[in-house]
């Protein structure tokens, strides 16, 4: 199956229209970027009626999964990583976040019903499944010992940290082997290898492989 893949300022937008909507309020089509807006149009995901942007049942879905990765992110930050304003984060990391992280990151919070601000969480397949087998699946990079091999999942890093990780490649998929964790954390990408303080190595979160 094919998946759709958006910009982020899209994916915003078919975000702010569902949660306005939730609230009994309507979005109106000068309150968001044109281009970004044709975007949606074009894949049949929302409609423009006097002036009031209106999802479409496709972009009604899609919408409710963006919800629910961003509420699923909030609560991960809140109640994982003890960060206590996470909305800008949350609004980053929710366009990272693919079908396995997310199932895995929603029952390792026990299929939260609610975000950090009440609001209700749209369930996903793990929650009407009830998925329990899954304790832990993401770690810090820096919990990893030598020889371990892992998938970056995401990163929690500032803007000059962010840069730096996308520089050096550790960005979401790929794979990496830890080389030693002291007294630098070394990883191999490949063929090369990157020595990582341990603030960097707390910001990089992966999933063990084998």
């Amino acid at each position: 199956m094919t998946v759709l893949k958006l910009s982020e300022t899209a994916e915003n937008i078919l975000r702010d229209v569902w949660m306005a909507e939730e609230e009994g309020k309507r979005l109106k089509v000068d309150s968001v970027e044109t281009e970004a807006l044709e975007e949606l149009k074009r894949e049949g995901l929302l409609t423009v009626d006097g002036g009031i942007i209106k999802l479409t049942d496709k972009g009604r879905k899609k919408a409710e999964k963006i919800v629910r990765l961003h509420r699923l992110a909030e609560r991960l930050l809140s109640d994982i990583l003890g960060f206590k304003d996470v909305e800008e984060h949350a609004c980053k990391f929710e366009h990272l976040i693919d079908d396995e992280a997310e199932e895995a990151i929603c029952t390792l919070l026990g299929h939260p019903q609610v975000c950090p601000h009440g609001r209700k969480i749209p369930q996903g397949h793990c929650c009407i499944e009830k998925e329990t087998e899954v304790e832990k699946v993401i770690y810090r990079l820096s919990e990893l010992s030598p020889g371990d091999e892992a998938e970056v999942k995401y990163t929690v890093a500032d803007d000059r940290e962010t840069r730096m990780l996308i520089s050096a490649g550790i960005i979401p998929g790929v794979g990496l082997k830890v080389i030693r964790v002291y007294p630098a954390f070394v990883i191999q990408i490949e063929n090369t290898q990157f020595a990582l303080d341990k603030k960097l190595a707390d910001a990089i979160y992966v999933v063990r492989r084998g």
